[in-house]
């Protein structure tokens, strides 16, 4: 375990003749209010190392390490742990191999690091510490060693999945989704939408509801800020959305709710039935309303031109072995059905379409419209 500036320093160093490394993070988003990283793993294809970025938090030494080109990083399920590294560290991986998007597009039956290193390390891979708090200190030692098994044989499983998408003409596919990667942390959409709209099934609510649910979430994050507990941690989020549609009057019916106990009630029964009385005494011109979508001039022939394309697009599917997304997304099948591109370039020019799906699916998704 890495815990010293200096320790990193020498070890970085070290690791800059290497050209590739295998790369993951655990976080602490599952128990802690604050997301933080908490220990990075890397691995050579003979050594393993681990790094406490709790007690070392300036991680330049690393980022100067993944900022080479000629490094290639690789990483299971990239996008998480590039983006908190690129969040909280401005750490940006320059040259990414994620082993999941390559079993994605060789269309792996299961496409989890623990399914890769059963199918292909005969290994199997004990899941007791998925969902652990990686910010206690001391870490014992298996834990420590469930994190190093999650990069030790990363490199392998990349070997292994490269010389498939070469056998399938498709490691130029994977090498676009990969460069996508890289700036994905760097570019991602500003998201202003209020936390509690953010809920399943808060859309289905009514605006009354809505003004109890924006109260109620409120007082929970106050709550798990100031504790740093994941909000689910202090109440559910099926009870807020039950406190929400049948408001409770007092103490007594609040203490019955499902999911509110014992000691949410001593410690916090009174401020909660607060929050849910502040929710009901909203002015109606206060209460929250759900954004309406965009509205689209009425098409008669849309729905009939998505029905085309998805048949196309399983079609596709079904002759080129591959996941069902790999060809076209159905969010894409819808893009394609409202704007109608002319062409291939018209085709390659919409958001998110990817150069190999335009070149190999291009002209058959083109003929339906």
């Amino acid at each position: 375990m890495i815990i010293e500036d200096n320790a990193l320093v020498r070890r970085a160093h070290a690791l800059e003749g290497e050209s590739i490394i295998a790369l993951d993070t655990e976080a602490s988003s599952f128990h802690r209010y604050r997301e933080r990283v908490c220990l990075i793993q890397l691995s050579t294809r003979e050594e393993t190392y681990l790094v406490d970025p709790l007690a070392v938090p300036e991680l330049d030494p690393l980022a100067q390490l993944f900022a080479q080109k000629a490094m290639e990083v690789v990483i299971h399920d990239a996008d998480y742990d590039l983006r908190i590294l690129a969040k909280y560290h401005g750490i940006r991986v320059e040259n990414v191999f994620d082993t999941l998007v390559a079993a994605e597009l060789i269309n792996e039956p299961e496409i989890g690091l623990a399914a890769l290193l059963g199918k292909y390390q005969g290994m199997k891979v004990d899941k007791r510490f998925q969902k652990a708090d990686w910010s206690m200190r001391p870490l014992p030692d298996d834990m420590l060693a469930y994190a190093a098994g999650d990069t030790s044989n990363l490199i392998a499983i990349r070997d292994i999945l490269k010389e498939k998408l070469i056998a399938k003409d498709r490691w130029t596919w994977a090498e676009e989704e990969f460069a996508l990667l890289t700036d994905a942390p760097f570019n991602l959409p500003v998201d202003d939408e209020p936390g509690f709209l953010k809920m399943k099934g808060a859309k289905l609510l009514k605006p009354h509801q809505l003004a109890i649910l924006r109260e109620v979430h409120a007082w929970r994050e106050s709550i798990a800020e100031r504790m740093d507990r994941a909000p689910f941690m202090v109440l559910g989020n099926e009870t807020l959305l039950s406190l929400s549609t049948d408001p409770v009057r007092d103490l007594k019916d609040l203490a019955l709710k499902k999911g509110v106990g014992d000691k949410l009630m001593h410690r916090h029964g009174r401020d909660l039935l607060a929050a849910v009385k502040r929710g009901l005494d909203t002015p109606k011109e206060q209460w929250p309303h759900v954004p309406r979508g965009k509205r689209w001039p009425r098409d008669n022939d849309y729905d009939d031109r998505v029905k085309r394309l998805k048949q196309v697009r399983d079609r596709l599917t079904t002759e080129n072995d591959l996941r069902l997304g790999i060809v076209a997304s159905n969010h894409m099948l819808l893009e394609i059905a409202r704007t109608l591109p002319g062409d291939r370039i018209a085709l390659a020019a919409m958001p998110g379409m990817r150069r190999y799906q335009v070149k190999h699916f291009g002209e058959a998704l083109l003929a339906v419209l």
